[in-house]
C-alpha cells in the first residue's frame, strides 16, 4: 500500500523519503516542496494547523524559488495602485486573493504566520471569499515580503 504525503495527500514515491517531525512523529512527504513547507510550518510553531485542518490543500505547491523572483514586481507603486491604499505616511493596506485556502485551519495558519512577520500590523482573512486584508509598515516589510511569507507556507496570494 502506498503511503500518502502528510502535507498534501499525494502518494509518496516508492523508495524516497522526505520526512518532517510533526508533533514528535516523523511524517512522510511526497517531495522536497512539501517537506520545505511542512518544515516552515513546524519551525514557526504553527503545527496546530495539521491538528485542526479538515481538508488537504487543493493541489501540490510549486517550488518556492521560481515564485520569489516574480514577487518584487508587486513592490512597484504603479502595480500597487489598484489594490493597495495608504493609511498613513508608511502604513499600507492591501486586499489580496489567497489560493489554496480549503478550511478554517488554512485561514488560521495564514493569519498566524503573517501576523508574526516583522512590519505586518494587521491581518484579516475571509474564508468564504478567500480574501485577505493585510496592513503593514512599508519601512519594515515590502509587499513582496508578505507575498513570499504566504508562499513559504504553501499558499499563493495576489
Amino acid at each position: 500500500m502506498t503511503e500518502s504525503c502528510y502535507h498534501c495527500g499525494l502518494p509518496v514515491p516508492q523508495g524516497l523519503t522526505f520526512p518532517v517531525v510533526i508533533g514528535g512523529v516523523p511524517r512522510a512527504m511526497c517531495c522536497a516542496g512539501c517537506q520545505a513547507v511542512a518544515q516552515a510550518i513546524v519551525d514557526n510553531r504553527l503545527d496546530d494547523y495539521y491538528r485542526h485542518r479538515d481538508a488537504l490543500p487543493e493541489s501540490p505547491r510549486d517550488a518556492l524559488p521560481a515564485v520569489l523572483g516574480e514577487l518584487t514586481l508587486y513592490d512597484n507603486p504603479d502595480v500597487q495602485k489598484s489594490f493597495v491604499r495608504p493609511l498613513s505616511e508608511h502604513e499600507r493596506e492591501a486586499s489580496l486573493i489567497l489560493e489554496g485556502i480549503t478550511c478554517a485551519a488554512c485561514v488560521w495558519l495564514n493569519e498566524q504566520h503573517l501576523t508574526r512577520q516583522a512590519g505586518v500590523t494587521a491581518v484579516e482573512i475571509n474564508y468564504a471569499t478567500r480574501r485577505a486584508r493585510v496592513r503593514w509598515d512599508e519601512q519594515r516589510i515590502r509587499l513582496s515580503g508578505i507575498l513570499a511569507a504566504v508562499a513559504a507556507i504553501g499558499y499563493h496570494a495576489y
